[in-house]
């Protein structure tokens, strides 16, 4: 059960982070991928600017691979309920944008996102996505 989610695909080159990655995190999972060789988590992304509000660690992937699209999930952002994991920040959905679309992404492991519904799992073979 989807919950009417739909998956798009997306151009690589239109996401934009909204915080920070662990490289570590990043080659653990390229390498995961490439040795399945399969896709299969679309990554989760507000609808009006494709930024990755769940999955920039497998947007990092993406660019490593050269992959020119990936599966995605959208929605709109004033409808996700956002939260600060640090005590030093507090933001709403609003701040995050504004950020990101400026380039001033927040740190690692700081912005977290509650969705409605159930992300669809998707099963992408990796030849499809270049």
């Amino acid at each position: 059960m989807t919950d009417g989610l739909k998956i798009a695909m997306v151009n690589v080159s239109d996401l934009m982070h909204i915080e920070g990655f662990s490289l570590k995190k990043v080659l653990w999972l390229k390498n995961k991928i490439l040795e399945e060789g399969i896709w299969n988590k679309p990554l989760s992304l507000d609808s009006k600017h494709c930024l990755v509000l769940d999955g920039n660690h497998r947007m990092e992937v993406a660019l490593a691979l050269g992959l020119r699209v990936v599966p995605a999930v959208k929605y709109d952002y004033s409808l996700v309920e956002v939260w600060s994991l640090r005590k030093n920040y507090s933001f709403d959905w609003k701040d995050v944008e504004t950020r990101a679309l400026k380039g001033n992404i927040y740190p690692y492991k700081t912005v977290k996102h509650r969705f409605t519904g159930n992300v669809p799992v998707c099963h992408f073979p990796l030849e499809e996505l270049y």
